[in-house]
């Protein structure tokens, strides 16, 4: 399969200026399109240490979600947890630790840190995990990120 790539932003509708009052003729309804990333590197039971994800987060950008997909159990422990930040000094500051089921495979949402999502700044972000295992002797999970390009939103 083709793989399309867009400089970006990319957003989608059918009117881009309002010059009316008309929902559906004269109303803008252009908004941003949904992107998401996927690590490129697991976070496993061993991850200790603020590991880079592979994700790269471009500036402006809000934050919609995080996700473990937890793709291995993590055995042997119901504390094991996983946080996702955007320094490898502070790999919890995007998302705080979350703790991570010991007996299901599936996704799991992150907390947001607080104001961390409303934008990513005004430079291009890498993002960083780190796994706190306690007693798990397996486990292996990957970050999905979920963002709006470009959204620049001010503090409401």
């Amino acid at each position: 399969m083709a793989n399309t790539t867009f400089s970006g932003p990319v957003r989608a509708g059918t009117i881009v200026d309002t010059t009316g009052t008309t929902l559906g003729t004269n109303v803008k309804n252009i908004g941003p399109v949904v992107l998401t990333q996927s690590s490129n590197v697991a976070l496993t039971h061993a991850t200790t240490t603020a590991t880079a994800l592979g994700i790269i987060i471009p500036a402006n950008s809000q934050i919609i979600s995080v996700s473990i997909q937890v793709e291995s159990l993590f055995t042997g422990s119901s504390t094991t947890t996983i946080a996702v930040g955007k320094s490898s000094s502070s790999a919890t500051n995007l998302a705080a630790a979350t703790n991570v089921s010991a007996t299901a495979t599936g996704a799991s949402m992150l907390p947001a840190a607080a104001d961390a999502w409303r934008t990513v700044g005004t430079s291009d972000v890498e993002l960083y995990g780190i796994t706190v295992a306690n007693s798990a002797s397996a486990g292996k999970a990957r970050i999905v990120v979920t963002y709006s390009q470009n959204a620049a939103l001010a503090a409401l």
